[in-house]
């Protein structure tokens, strides 16, 4: 890196040349249309700090103000940042352009605005753009000669980049540290104690002109609202004073706001949130504004054609979209708002992401680049990749991928073969990793590298997130069926600084193992489904064929919704988000199952809209892939597996709490011994002895007021824990013996005809926990009976059929709690959708269940024979009309 002395001295070198009788530099030339863009010089005199910013500006015509010794001894010196600004002005002359905005950071802040007041006494009034600018409160003591030195070796070590604690006693010193022959020292010294001198004393002088004020956040200190009665918008961005302009985020969010052409809106009053849809920070938004935001965008005709476009695959359209809405604060507004978020509850980006997703937008953008890579780094990434990556992934600037698969190892992270090795303050990366996605149109990449090798073949794994722009990436497409874009990425001595790291090094596999939770939480499948099945029915006019692929896709909603709050736990792993994948892959699969049997009509279809046709050819081209990306299905039914192994017996109680808690714990443990003391041959045979025996245990508990209400003598606690009796009483194979509904009917006590949602509801969840039941004996048969040297659970052809029964069940029991927690809002039709979905998973959990049981699972004896009966006697209810019986 070269050192602050040697580029200043080359950058004073090119000035020398160009230097006249004006204070104006030249930085860039533009086209005649471009504005005319006026930087002022910070405390040190020298532009050099405004020249990443000018590069991206290229644009535009960009003049300076920059100080030298001249300015200093002609007159005197300044004894004001008025007089200051004054003296520039006037050295202007009168071929000077028309400024159309003047910008300035730290000391070049008060600087800008006193030059901007004098040209508004002109008669023009430019905009104006301060950068982390504030004056002292108060009265500033002077600096003896050595503490001038020691804040201008400060000042400009931090302006190159350069955290040095480094000190020095005499101005040779600095000069050596900083690499500066000692006349140019001398000069910007002197330059430097001046323009100190002027700013401790500075106050602003009173204005009327329109203000955007971008403060670092570790800064927070300037309120131009006290200098000016025009309007201040005010931007925060990440870091603190010095890292405004030395991190490329910052640099483009500036970039961006210098600009922005739109009028300046007025600060919101104290307690009142900010006008939705302008260009603020998140955090200045509460969710109600985020929503209404959302809604005026994708209200749009542009709206619908950046979807249309961006659906092809056109670039500039996806760039676009996704810069609207990181504009608005709709990325990311679950994030600290000092990455650039808005601090709100994670539910809050999810429904967000549900809302702008269900208008077509291409959702794997979002899911990689915030769900994927943006939360892995929130999470374990450096502070400087934090600051520098994720607020530009925010403000929808920046696209990012992941790179894991390999060819020949696709997915096995175990077989990793590209590597990074490490020379000094850096890795160098070389590899090729295939199967990525948008990587042609992503900045940045999550990539998984191996730094050495121990003895468990995950050990050495390191993770690094590198610029695809970096010299030695090149990024090739591959020809697939589907419109979204897939690559080859080869990575030839690709260099990546350390703190691009992510983690220690070679532990990254237990860090990839929360990456991986994040991944798979199915958000993206379920919006995908739901779009997919609104564009089938709008075509096909399907409605009843389709209702429980529509229940399914509702449960499937339910199911991933509550796996994205695992997204920031400490101690996330595979297996919390391993049923979700599994469960929201295969339903928004089955949709385009759906449209692929129906293709051969649907795609040659007359007068089908553009975007409810591109809807169909995604999910006949993208439902394939949907079980293989984020890990294959099998993969999903190993890490549930490996998990049931250690924690079968919890695992199926979570369920029953998910309803009841410590209530479901209660009902188990008295109604166990209540139901086996009534002798009933064969073994859980219906008898109406022990269902009597049930309801009077029950009741003499109190348990048949749970749901009657306070005012009739009851508990009044809902039918979310009725429906956790009931379930508990399925999973011990039991007769439901709960009655909260008049019972009436010859031959003993039954639901006659009780077509209510919460009588039907009582009756689901009793069915859902003879699910349960059977799944625990199989699983237990299996982890006890060997057949040829294994045990039955570790033949995987066995026992896959019977843990997707489990993934189902789970699915099931997430909605059902859903609806029971919110019964009065539910219509018929919605818990008629979910009786057939749990009709269909209930047949495959019991034909999986009793292939693992064997001839044990036929015999008339056994528990599982009965569980079997139970659940044929049950099953059918569900799918009556008008009619639900209680078991």
């Amino acid at each position: 890196m070269q050192r602050e002395g040697e580029r200043l001295n080359a950058y004073l070198r090119t000035r020398s040349a160009t230097a006249g009788s004006s204070s104006l530099i030249e930085l860039s030339r533009s086209a005649p249309s471009g504005r005319v863009l006026l930087f002022a010089h910070p405390v040190g005199g020298s532009l050099l700090a405004y020249q990443p910013l000018v590069r991206r500006l290229g644009d535009h015509r960009c003049l300076g103000v920059e100080a030298s010794r001249r300015m200093l001894a002609d007159g005197g010196p300044a004894e004001s940042v008025q007089e200051l600004a004054r003296r520039y002005v006037e050295s202007f002359g009168d071929d000077c352009p028309e400024i159309d905005v003047v910008c300035g950071w730290s000391f070049g802040g008060a600087l800008t605005w006193e030059i901007a007041c004098l040209l508004a006494a002109r008669g023009h009034r430019p905009k104006v753009v301060l950068l982390d600018s504030t004056w002292a409160d108060g009265e500033v003591p002077e600096w003896t000669r050595r503490e001038a030195v020691r804040g201008f070796l400060h000042d400009a070590l931090r302006l190159s980049g350069r955290d040095d604690e480094v000190t020095a006693e005499s101005g040779d010193e600095a000069a050596a540290v900083l690499d500066m022959d000692p006349d140019t020292f001398a000069e910007r010294l002197e330059i430097f104690a001046h323009n100190r001198r002027l700013v401790c004393r500075w106050r602003p002088t009173p204005g009327d002109l329109d203000v955007v004020c971008v403060r670092a956040a570790e800064s927070l200190t300037s309120d131009w609202r006290t200098a000016t009665t025009g309007d201040v918008r005010l931007h925060d961005l990440p870091g603190d004073h010095y890292g405004l302009l030395g991190h490329a985020g910052n640099v483009a969010a500036i970039e961006q706001i210098i600009r922005d052409d739109r009028a300046v809106p007025a600060p919101a009053e104290p307690g009142r949130s900010a006008e939705p849809g302008h260009l603020a920070e998140a955090g200045e938004h509460d969710a109600a504004d985020l929503h209404a935001s959302l809604a005026k965008l994708v209200d749009s005709p542009h709206w619908r054609d950046l979807v249309i476009r961006a659906r092809r695959m056109h670039p500039d359209a996806i760039a676009e979209a996704y810069r609207e809405l990181g504009g608005r604060g709709l990325l990311t507004p679950d994030w600290p708002r000092e990455y650039g978020g808005g601090g709100l509850p994670t539910r809050v980006a999810i429904q967000l992401f549900e809302g702008f997703c269900a208008t077509g937008l291409p959702d794997l953008v979002y899911a990689l680049t915030v769900q994927i890579v943006g939360n892995f780094v929130l999470k374990s990434g450096s502070e400087r990749l934090k600051r520098e990556l994720l607020p530009r992934i925010g403000r929808g600037e920046e696209f990012s991928t992941v790179l894991y698969s390999e060819p020949r190892a696709g997915s096995d992270l175990a077989a990793l073969r590209t590597r990074a090795e490490r020379r000094g303050d850096r890795y160098v990366l070389n590899g090729v990793k295939v199967f990525s996605i948008y990587s042609d149109l992503a900045g940045s990449a999550l990539v998984a590298a191996r730094t050495g090798q121990g003895g468990n073949k995950y050990d050495g794994i390191t993770l690094f997130v590198i610029d695809l722009a970096a010299e030695g990436v090149s990024v090739e497409l591959v020809e697939t069926v589907q419109r979204e874009r897939m690559c080859r990425v080869r990575l030839r001595d690709v260099e990546a600084e350390s703190w691009r790291r992510v983690g220690e090094e070679g532990r990254g596999w237990a860090l990839l193992d929360g990456a991986l939770a994040i991944e798979r939480t199915g958000i993206d499948h379920v919006v995908r489904a739901a779009r997919w099945l609104n564009a089938l029915r709008e075509t096909a006019g399907l409605r009843r064929e389709l209702e429980r692929v529509e229940g399914r896709v509702e449960c499937a909603t339910t199911l991933a919704r509550a796996a994205t709050e695992v997204f920031l736990r400490a101690d996330v792993r595979a297996i919390d988000t391993a049923v979700a994948k599994l469960y929201t892959s295969e339903t928004c699969q089955q949709v385009g199952h759906e449209v692929l049997r129906r293709w051969s009509t649907l795609g040659a279809m007359p007068g089908v809209d553009e975007l409810v046709h591109e809807e169909l050819f995604s999910a006949l081209t993208e439902s394939p892939g949907l079980t293989l990306s984020a890990g294959t299905s099998e993969m999903m039914l190993s890490t549930i597996s490996a998990d049931l192994k250690e924690e079968c017996s919890e695992r199926c109680l979570g369920i029953l709490h998910r309803f009841g808690g410590e209530l479901a714990d209660t009902v188990l443990e008295v109604l166990e011994p209540v139901g086996a003391a009534v002798r009933v041959e064969p073994l859980f045979a219906a008898s109406p002895a022990r269902r009597a025996a049930l309801a009077e245990t029950l009741s003499d508990l109190g348990f048949d007021g749970i749901e009657r209400p306070e005012a009739e003598g009851g508990l009044g606690l809902g039918l979310t824990l009725g429906c956790a009796i009931s379930l508990s009483t399925g999973y011990l194979g039991y007769e439901n013996a709960y009655q909260p509904c008049r019972l009436r009917g010859p031959g003993g006590p039954s639901h006659d005809g009780c077509a209510e949602p919460a009588c039907r509801l009582r009756h689901a969840a009793y069915v859902l926990g003879l699910g349960i039941g059977l799944f625990r004996c199989a699983w237990e048969h299996a982890c006890a009976r060997e057949q040829f040297g294994r045990t039955l659970v570790d033949v995987d052809a066995l026992m896959f059929p019977l843990i997707r029964g489990y993934a189902e069940l789970n699915a099931l029991s997430v909605r059902l709690r859903e609806i029971t927690d919110d019964v009065a809002d539910v219509d018929e039709a919605a818990v008629r959708r979910f009786e057939l979905v749990e009709q269909d998973a209930m047949v495959r959990v019991v034909r999986g269940a009793m292939q693992v049981l064997g001839a044990q699972g036929i015999t008339e004896w056994s528990v599982a024979s009965r569980f079997y009966m139970k659940c044929a006697e049950n099953i059918g209810l569900l799918d009556r009309e008008d009619t639900v019986a209680d078991g």
